[in-house]
């Protein structure tokens, strides 16, 4: 029961957070502080829960706590404590299953990345892995590897474009925060505030790389960066 209720806590926390987000932040420009805000907001919502309040009052009469005690452990019927526990176990058992399948998955992504390392030859280029491939989700980043697609000509505008683009999510580590929100979404898969932080957080990833990228830059390269971003999956 009191992990049911730490559950409860940490979903409507989460969603007061992600509600004042919405209200009062989304549409600022200051992507940078946003970002650690809903990464924060998911440590606060965890933790947040777990103080108990009884740490922060006053003392009070003992008698006061013993009447508390004997109300919180009255039960009426064996047979009902016996029914909420299956009920509690079935329902933790289904919940548990679900987020060590979607951890396994994570899991298996992460090792496929470096399967990948091993699949191409790498170039160094100041501390960047660089890797020529030809995926069809690349370009992409991870840590300070860096996918490349054969079929995008680093010479060219739009390379270029995607090559700042890319190189800021390696600068400003946004693998960390992408495997924080997996590792979360995998066990708190039911929390949907959760997913919605996520996917906030993402977009602010492509917010401050798109800008930093096309810093400098014509308004027609950006475009053929969107353009090339879409159709060749670039993160």
């Amino acid at each position: 029961m009191e992990a049911l209720f730490y559950i409860l806590k940490v979903i409507i926390c989460s969603g007061v957070l992600l509600g004042y987000y919405y209200l009062s932040l989304k549409d600022k420009t200051f992507h940078h502080y946003n970002r650690f805000y809903l990464l924060f907001s998911i440590l606060i919502s965890l933790l947040l829960p777990l103080i108990k309040l009884e740490d922060f009052t006053i003392e009070v009469n003992q008698n006061i706590y013993m009447l508390i005690d004997k109300v919180q452990n009255f039960s009426p019927s064996e047979n009902t404590n016996t029914h909420e526990n299956l009920y509690y176990t079935v329902v933790f058992s289904v919940l548990g299953i679900v987020s060590v399948y979607f951890l396994g998955k994570f899991i298996y992504g992460t090792f496929k990345i470096h399967e990948l390392k091993t699949q191409f030859e790498r170039e160094n280029i100041e501390g960047i892995n660089f890797y020529r491939t030809d995926l069809t989700d690349a370009p992409f980043s991870y840590f300070k590897n860096l996918f490349w697609k054969n079929s995008i000509m680093l010479n060219s505008e739009i390379g270029k474009q995607i090559l700042k683009h890319e190189m800021v999510h390696i600068e400003q580590k946004h693998t960390f925060d992408k495997i924080i929100l997996e590792i979360i979404t995998s066990v708190f898969w039911f929390n949907p505030f959760y997913h919605l932080i996520k996917k906030e957080i993402n977009l602010i990833h492509e917010y401050l790389a798109d800008k930093k990228a096309v810093k400098q830059s014509d308004t027609k390269a950006f475009a053929q960066m969107l353009l090339a971003s879409h159709f060749s999956g670039v993160e």
